[in-house]
């Protein structure tokens, strides 16, 4: 049998021709989208502000109560206050009585005021004068209270701001600059008081 007899079957093209190529390429959007952070965004902003305006309600509430605490407490302040001062003038008293014994001193005179109303102490009437060694070897007993507990922790009876102020008041350079200072025409200092 001759090649020419053989039966060729060749695949043509559908009817209607083939579908036409997908070439192109479709990638999907894989990006957040704006009202996505739009909407987190106002919801924030939102739960922020709420946040915020029930901390400032709350420290309102908080500052009513303080003042009402702390004014209820001011007596009671006052009169440990007090308390601490009576203490450290006693100590002081009993020390100027050990400095002073074999005297005519008297240890509850007033120094610093001599006015026939009763003033306040000053910081220098209730100084802590001796140590409990000094105490023991003048022939006093030991204090209750240390140096720590009646003057050094405590601004009211620090006493070096007289001295600072007195100082201040010396300095001849008080009201002008340390360097501005003018001489008169024979050189000497007229701004000197």
């Amino acid at each position: 049998m001759s090649s020419s007899k053989l039966a060729i079957r060749q695949d043509m093209p559908p009817k209607g021709g083939y579908a036409p190529i997908h070439w192109k390429r479709y990638a999907p959007k894989r990006t957040i989208p704006g009202y996505f952070f739009f909407s987190a965004w106002v919801g924030g902003s939102i739960y922020c502000w709420s946040k915020m305006a029930l901390m400032r309600f709350e420290h309102r509430i908080n500052d009513h109560h303080e003042y009402f605490i702390r004014k209820n407490l001011y007596p009671f302040i006052w009169a440990e206050e007090d308390r601490r001062m009576v203490r450290a003038r006693k100590q002081h008293e009993e020390d100027l009585a050990l400095i002073g014994a074999g005297t005519d001193w008297d240890p509850h005179r007033r120094t610093l005021a001599q006015e026939e109303v009763w003033t306040a102490w000053s910081p220098r009437e209730m100084r802590v004068l001796l140590t409990d060694e000094e105490r023991v070897a003048l022939g006093g007993s030991p204090s209750r209270y240390s140096v720590n507990d009646l003057y050094q922790n405590y601004m009211w009876q620090i006493d070096c701001h007289e001295d600072e102020a007195k100082a201040w008041l010396d300095k001849p350079t008080r009201m002008v600059g340390l360097n501005d200072r003018e001489l008169g025409p024979d050189g000497s200092d007229y701004q000197k008081h």
